[in-house]
This record gives C-alpha cells, structure tokens and sequence, in this order.
C-alpha cells in the first residue's frame, strides 16, 4: 500500500498477507482505516496491489467512499500483478515473472496476457511453495534410499527437526504453505554444489520460462525481442535461478533478454498511481477520485 500525503511523501506499508477467506478488499479496507484513524496528517491518495484478485478487478469506489471522510481523494487498485508487473518494466511493454510463494506472469503487447497464479494446490509452478516442497521431497527421498544422497536432507532436519518427523509437522502445521516456501532459500544455497538442488532450480526456471513464453505469445509481443524481467526476491538473491531462467528462454528463442527489474520495493504501487490512461493495464486497474479525472470501476 502506498499513501501519499503532504508531511511526508510516501509512507509504506505491508500487510501479513491475504486469507483465502477474506476477500481482498475487506482485508485492504480494515487494515487502511486503521491506519488512516491514528495518521495525524491528512491522506490524500491511496495505491494497493492486492493479493486474492485472480485478474479482475477490484471496487475502489466503494472503498474511496468509505474513506472519503478521513481526505482521501483518490483510490487505485490492482492485482499485485500488475504492481509487479509496474516494479519489473515499468510501463514498458514486456514480461514480468512475479515469483514469491506462487507465481504469476503478465505480458503486455498487443494485449495483456497474466499467466499461472492458480495457488500451491493446482498451479505456481516455479515458485517458492514448489521449489520447497520439492526440496522437502528430495531430501525424504534420500532418507528412504528413493533418491541419491543431498544436502538438503540435513539442511531440511536443520530447519524442520527430525527427518522422520517432518511430513507430521508440516501437517499440523496451519502455517504449512509459508514454512515449506521458506525451504526454497535452502534449496537455492544448495544449488551451488549440490546436484540435486541445482535439478531442482533447473526445473523451477524451465516452469518460469514456459509462462514468459506463454504470455509472450498470447500478449502479441513484438517476436524481434522481448523484454523478460522479474518482481520478489527469490529471483533477485539467487544467481543460480536467474542463469537457469537465462538459459531456459534461450532455448525457447534468441529474441529473450531477461533484465533485472527497473523498480524495488514499493515503486511498482507508485507507479500505479501515475498509468497512462491507455496503458493496457488499465483493464487490469479500478480508480476512483472526486478529482476532475475519469473514475473507472
């Protein structure tokens, strides 16, 4: 969430994340007015990126309403996407990988084309959940003899205790789907000298290539060269992934480049603010504003 007001340019905040059973601007809606009743200045603007959209798009009007009395005078929201879609090209055409817990590509071209983000259970292939749990995997397979021996079978009783114990614990556990992602920087260490790691990485970059691909072709990018880039951490605090990427999309065409992202942090909710009234990815993006500009729903 980004919030711009007079005394202080920007401030940022972060949310512990979106429940599944809570629609993602009710959760935005609780944590905003909350914050905007202890603020001892005055907002004016308010940006999101919100988890749980699936691609549609969300109801800033209602929420611009709710938060109207407090002077707020424009709401802009997407799916988190399309801010990172913004954090990795900017407004440029182009194909961004947004790879943390899950994954999610979009393209913009001739069209916009948002590819995977189906959650852990059906899709994210790549992502940090998948490369943890295969992880997790390899190395339980080296305990029953299944596999080849790995370091990630002591890496994974470091971090989960006893081997014998782990699939247990990680059923018990309701936090499950954030402590297996967690062992994906694990693996990723891993993946310098261990064999099985680096298979590991290997297979999470073809994944991720085949969604930039994918979404390349149904975004009717320009085939002379694509722009490919990234959003979240997992792929900028590992060489080993990237250069696996790298290697993957060339293998799907020479006109790939894969370029470290334009933004950090937050920038990509900034930018939000600031799209082009054409851009594509305003199909993707709800605004509403008492300003004397366009209110989109």
């Amino acid at each position: 969430m980004g919030v711009d007001a007079p005394s202080t340019p920007w401030a940022e905040e972060r949310s512990a994340g979106i429940r599944a059973d809570v629609e993602p601007e009710a959760h935005l809606a609780g944590l905003v007015t909350n914050k905007l009743d202890a603020l001892s200045f005055q907002v004016e603007e308010i940006a999101a990126g919100l988890s749980g959209l699936q691609g549609r798009r969300a109801d800033a009007e209602s929420l611009l309403s709710r938060w109207s009395g407090h002077g707020v005078r424009t709401v802009v929201l997407a799916d988190d996407a399309v801010t990172g879609y913004l954090n990795g090209c900017g407004p440029s055409p182009g194909v961004v990988l947004s790879v943390g817990t899950g994954v999610v590509g979009l393209a913009t071209g001739g069209e916009v084309a948002r590819v995977n983000g189906w959650g852990y259970l059906v899709g994210d292939e790549g992502g940090g959940y998948w490369i943890g749990r295969a992880g997790i995997a390899a190395a339980l397979h080296a305990l029953d003899g299944r596999g080849p021996h790995t370091d990630l079978l002591p890496a994974a009783i470091t971090r989960f205790g006893p081997a014998e114990s782990i699939g247990v614990m990680l059923q018990r556990d309701p936090n499950r789907v954030q402590a297996i992602a967690e062992f994906a920087r694990d693996v990723l260490l891993a993946s310098d000298s261990d064999s099985t790691a680096a298979d590991i990485c290997v297979a999470a970059a073809r994944h991720l290539a085949r969604a930039a691909h994918a979404a390349t072709t149904r975004a009717r990018l320009d085939s002379g060269r694509v722009t490919v880039s990234w959003n979240g951490a997992l792929l900028s605090s590992s060489p080993v992934l990237r250069e696996a990427l790298r290697d993957e999309l060339e293998r799907l065409g020479d006109h790939y480049t894969l370029t470290p992202p334009v933004g950090a942090g937050l920038d990509g909710v900034r930018l939000l603010l600031d799209l082009p009234s054409g851009h594509p990815l305003q199909t993707l993006t709800s605004r509403a504003s008492t300003r004397n500009e366009t209110t989109t729903a």
